[in-house]
């Protein structure tokens, strides 16, 4: 999640991701959540978004607004469960001895490179 900050605005942003992970929790008509999905998503403008529904920008944003504060209130759940020890990921398997689980952010050639070291190691463990 994002906010760009241009001027005095504020424009919020979402992942594709984020979106679909609060909607479930949306008590909206299906053209709402479609057009905050197109202001928060697919970054268009209010007023394109408000025109082929015959609505002004004021109803496109307050869409918008309502998507933003469950999605806000859907983060700080989540977090206040994971300060508190609780996780709703999937279980992961159990990894052989001598392995670790790793989240990492590294450029992309590296990544490709290291998914190959990790295959060759697989092959080496499993032959």
């Amino acid at each position: 999640m994002t906010v760009i900050r241009r001027g005095n605005t504020k424009k919020k942003r979402m992942t594709a991701a984020e979106f679909e992970s609060v909607r479930p929790h949306l008590n909206m008509t299906e053209d709402r959540i479609n057009a905050a999905r197109a202001a928060l998503v697919e970054n268009e403008t209010l007023e394109s978004i408000a025109q082929p529904y015959g609505w002004n920008k004021q109803a496109v944003g307050t869409a918008v607004n309502t998507v933003w504060t469950i999605f806000q209130r859907v983060k700080e759940s989540l977090r206040v469960a994971e300060a508190g020890g609780v996780s709703y990921a999937e279980p992961s398997p159990a990894l052989p001895k001598g392995w670790s689980r790793v989240v990492l952010d590294a450029p992309d050639r590296l990544i490709e490179k290291f998914k190959r070291e990790i295959e060759e190691a697989k092959r080496e463990r499993d032959a």
